[in-house]
Parts: C-alpha cells; sequence; structure tokens
C-alpha cells in the first residue's frame, strides 16, 4: 500500500527536493505540494492524505494553522513539521495543534523517506534538539 504525501512548503529548492525524494520511493505517492497554506486547505477539501509535510513559516498563514485545520479534518493523517523555527513556542504550538513529529531543515535526515513510514508506523521523529528541549520543559 502506497503512503499518500502532501508537502506544503513555501520555498521552492525544499519543496522540489521534498518532491523528489517522494517521487523516488515506491512506497510513497504525492498527493499534493503546495507552496501556502490556502493551496493546503483547498487540496485538503478534496481527500485525505496519509502524511503531511508542513512548515511553519509559510508566506500566507502560520503552518500552525494547516496543522490545527488538517488535525480537525483528518484525526488519523499524521504531521511532520519541517521547518528553521526551532524554538520552545513553535514546537509546542505545533504540537499542541496536532503534529506527531518535528524536524529541523538544516539536520534533515538521509533517510527521509523513512522518516515519513516511521511516522505512519506510530513514530514520532523528533529532531534531538527538540528533543532535548521538550524534556527539559518537562523535568521538574
Amino acid at each position: 500500500m502506497t503512503l499518500k504525501v502532501m508537502i506544503v512548503e513555501d520555498d521552492p529548492v525544499f519543496l522540489n527536493r521534498f518532491c523528489g525524494i517522494v517521487a523516488a520511493d515506491v512506497d510513497l505517492e504525492l498527493f499534493a505540494a503546495v507552496p501556502n497554506g490556502a493551496a493546503a486547505l483547498d487540496a485538503l477539501s478534496r481527500d485525505a492524505p496519509d502524511a503531511v509535510l508542513v512548515d511553519l513559516g509559510l508566506l500566507d498563514m502560520s503552518g500552525i494553522n494547516v496543522i490545527r485545520e488538517t488535525a480537525r479534518r483528518y484525526p488519523d493523517t499524521d504531521i511532520l513539521v519541517v521547518t528553521v523555527f526551532g524554538d520552545e513556542e513553535h514546537v509546542l504550538a505545533s504540537i499542541e495543534a496536532g503534529a506527531t513529529g518535528y524536524l529541523l531543515k538544516d539536520s534533515l535526515p538521509d533517510e527521509f523517506t523513512q522518516v515519513i513510514k516511521s511516522l505512519r508506523a506510530g513514530g514520532s521523529p523528533i529532531n534531538p534538539i527538540i528533543a532535548r528541549q521538550l524534556l527539559n520543559r518537562l523535568r521538574p
């Protein structure tokens, strides 16, 4: 069974890179590749992807709005944040909105497709720096 992946990314270089990675994997299908939040919400109005990769710094709206709306419409869809924002405020807001994973663009793993598959298998891929921030916040 192929996994339908939607990519929401306003940087054309990253959008093309992510699309190429997804297209090269026989287990993944590119559901949609969109450059802004409005196009993402439009694509979501037609069908549910299995996974959404979303940047937080979109030009027309916060990626957190896309996360929130995706989680509301399709609770079974996994949402992976792929962004440059690694601060606590963005991380917590994304998770509270419904993100199930959080990676920083500058530390994307080589096995990017495995991260998507891990997400669908019940995992929550999180950049180690982000994981440390969350652990520090949860400590008494």
